[in-house]
């Protein structure tokens, strides 16, 4: 189909309907999006409203944009409030560019939409950071629902853990967090991480989801959890 069909087509459609359209295509990749952006002016016209730009799927984009196509659809996506754009430059902001307050924000902005990853990290920051916020950061997780299905314990976790990993390998990491204090309790399960795990696994063996997911009470898992998340920031810490 040439672009100029394809310009006749765009014409003759509302444009409230072709950015139905557009945001559907953006959803599902971003590429596909990108490409029809170029098709033609009236898609491109359709296509620069924020509610688009909020569901862009990011999914097969570099975590780290190098490109300056990957930047510019990086910045449009976080100031239409992306949640997957957010959660990234949260993750940047915390612990390569040594802008942790604004990386913080970004990250609880993330949260409150309700972007898993974003849930994970900021709730073990906070957790990290100990006193009152430890507590709501343990209030910020259980959002998550993970109490009452040890197999979704597991698959989410072990999914968090993934991304982060995947994450943290693939950017400059400068900043690291000081591991929670553990405080007692008459659980008397520990979750930390076992000798000789490989941190490459594509199950997640790295941090032993699958076999230390939901044995223990939440407050004891969650401290467990900030633990390992410390010694992944300190495995790719550049010193």
């Amino acid at each position: 189909m040439t672009n100029k069909i394809v310009n006749d087509i765009a014409r003759l459609l509302p444009e409230d309907m072709l950015s139905e359209i557009l945001k559907h295509a953006a959803s599902n990749s971003a590429a596909d999006f990108v490409n029809a952006r170029l098709s033609c002016k009236a898609v491109r016209a359709a296509s620069n409203y924020d509610q688009i730009f909020e569901n862009v799927s990011m999914e097969k984009l570099n975590f780290v944009p190098w490109r300056k196509s990957e930047k510019v659809l990086q910045k449009r996506c976080e100031a239409a409030q992306n949640a997957e754009a957010l959660y990234r430059k949260g993750m940047m902001d915390c612990f390569s560019l040594r802008e942790f307050e604004f990386g913080l924000h970004c990250l609880k902005k993330a949260a409150e939409k309700g972007h898993v990853e974003a849930i994970y990290t900021y709730g073990i920051i906070l957790i990290c950071f100990g006193g009152e916020l430890r507590e709501q950061g343990l209030r910020i997780i259980s959002s998550l629902d993970l109490t009452n299905s040890s197999k979704r314990r597991t698959r989410i976790v072990t999914r968090c853990r993934l991304k982060t990993e995947n994450f943290l390998s693939n950017m400059w990491v400068y900043a690291a967090l000081t591991e929670p204090t553990r405080i007692s309790r008459s659980c008397d399960s520990d979750i930390r991480e076992r000798p000789n795990s490989s941190s490459t696994s594509s199950e997640g063996q790295a941090w032993e989801a699958s076999k230390n997911v939901g044995y223990c009470c939440d407050p004891c898992f969650w401290d467990g959890e900030a633990t390992l998340f410390c010694s992944l920031l300190r495995k790719y810490l550049i010193n």
